[in-house]
């Protein structure tokens, strides 16, 4: 898990060179103003703006994908987001839907973020994340990256 600000988007560019077309694309892009609904980019990247109204944290379930690393950007409000890396004690709740790269865990988070407005968290594979917990409305981007486009030699 990697947490920032788009402030700090040339520093990540020097971990991650290959994302330069994903902060391109938020910063030329997603706005407040920004309608919800999916945005396809290049190389099998897309991304997913939507305006949600969180949960409480004992409502959401963790969450891992295998395809995809995601990129959670928050365009307005604030979001909280439950965190704990993925390891043999995980609880299935929903068996992995290949159509939809996703499993869900009835373990509890470790920890919590909280991302405010510009800031975005990245999440691999390993990273079971509660995405939308806590309350208010958050407008937030997701870009739903492969996997192997960003990191080919993660199992």
């Amino acid at each position: 898990m990697l947490i920032s600000s788009l402030k700090n988007y040339r520093n990540i560019l020097k971990i991650f060179p290959s994302l330069a077309c994903v902060f391109d694309f938020i910063k030329e892009n997603i706005h407040s103003d920004t309608v919800e609904g999916r945005y396809d980019m290049s190389d099998g990247i897309y991304a997913v703006v939507q305006k949600c109204v969180p949960k409480d944290e004992n409502e959401r379930f963790l969450e891992t994908h295998k395809k995809y690393i995601d990129l959670q950007y928050v365009i307005s409000g604030k979001e909280k987001i439950g965190w704990k890396f993925v390891d043999k004690t995980f609880q299935v709740h929903k068996r992995y839907n290949s159509k939809n790269d996703i499993s869900f865990f009835s373990n509890k988070p470790d920890t919590y973020i909280e991302l405010k407005k510009n800031e975005f968290v990245l999440l691999f594979p390993e990273d079971a994340h509660a995405p939308l917990s806590g309350s208010g409305i958050v407008k937030k981007c997701i870009v739903k990256i492969p996997k192997d486009f960003l990191c080919p030699n993660i199992i």
